[in-house]
């Protein structure tokens, strides 16, 4: 059913809440793990003309601090055989180098954590997993955290016998 499945992570105790989750749905379906990390932007802004940059001791920092967030995701997950993938040089934003690495590596499920932010935080953070979701042609499982804020579940007497619920971590 899942042949390949795609877990970006980024290091946050949110993002390995997905973790069991896709070795258990691995395990399951014999399927393949990719673990993902996109480095985030580097950018030091002086003065008012913005001018930026980043020195290579600060990449090499941010490198091998991405390869030792997949490495303890891998052993987090007791998945010795995942993937593991670093991407540095991609798009700019997270989401869309999610959705490219899910193409080009013919992945069928995308397994992620969610902050679950709502109002102005929404707002001006943006949800990299609502990115995914609305590029994406391959089913995606969005883990949140337990206390995360969650839309109320409607009454069980819902017109049309609807039932609508959440699956949380």
């Amino acid at each position: 059913m899942f042949e390949h499945i795609l877990v970006p992570i980024d290091g946050s105790p949110l993002s390995a809440l997905a973790l069991p989750i896709a070795a258990d749905l691995a395990r399951r379906y014999d399927s393949t793990v990719t673990l993902l990390y996109v480095m985030p932007p580097l950018l030091v802004i002086y003065d008012a003309p913005a001018y930026t940059s980043v020195d290579s001791a600060t990449t090499v920092n941010a490198k091998a601090q991405g390869q030792r967030i997949l490495e303890e995701a891998r052993t987090a997950m007791v998945f010795p055989e995942a993937q593991l993938l670093y991407l540095n040089d991609g798009p700019s934003r997270t989401a869309q180098a999610i959705v490219e690495v899910t193409q080009q590596r013919g992945v069928s499920l995308v397994v992620m954590g969610s902050h679950g932010r709502g109002g102005l935080e929404h707002f001006f953070l943006g949800s990299v997993a609502e990115g995914v979701m609305r590029r994406i042609g391959v089913p995606v499982l969005v883990v949140r955290g337990p206390n995360t804020s969650a839309l109320p579940l409607p009454p069980m007497d819902t017109p049309h016998g609807a039932l609508i619920s959440e699956v949380s971590a």
